[in-house]
């Protein structure tokens, strides 16, 4: 058994691994924003086109392209292991919940942060 067997795409961890990178991103883009406008918050005449929403914008794209990834991943997995043929069918039902909870965790992470386009920060 490899020592990161638990990163395997049909490994029961990926069903987590989603939505707990999803929060993450969370707590960090609304805590960095609030810290943000505590200690160094820019100037209200700029609006939306800041420093500090294109850095937020950027974190959030950072891990849209990530959570797309690991449900590209998880997808190929399922996709081989129908091919074999021989594979469990909890290892193939654990691949494709995987899938689909990365790109609810993809959307989510989308939806939270494309806001930062159009809203000005600290106001």
């Amino acid at each position: 058994m490899s020592r990161y067997s638990w990163f395997a795409p049909c490994h029961p961890a990926q069903l987590v691994f989603g939505l707990t990178i999803w929060s993450i991103w969370f707590v960090a883009m609304y805590a960095g924003l609030s810290v943000a406008c505590q200690l160094a918050a820019p100037a209200s005449e700029q609006g939306a086109v800041n420093w500090l929403n294109a850095s937020l914008f950027l974190l959030t794209l950072l891990v849209l392209a990530v959570l797309l990834a690991l449900a590209w991943r998880t997808w190929r997995a399922c996709l081989q292991q129908r091919k074999d043929k021989n594979t469990g069918g909890v290892k193939h039902f654990t691949g494709y919940v995987s899938t689909v909870l990365y790109l609810a965790s993809a959307i989510a992470t989308l939806a939270g942060g494309l806001p930062v386009l159009v809203f000005a920060p600290c106001s």
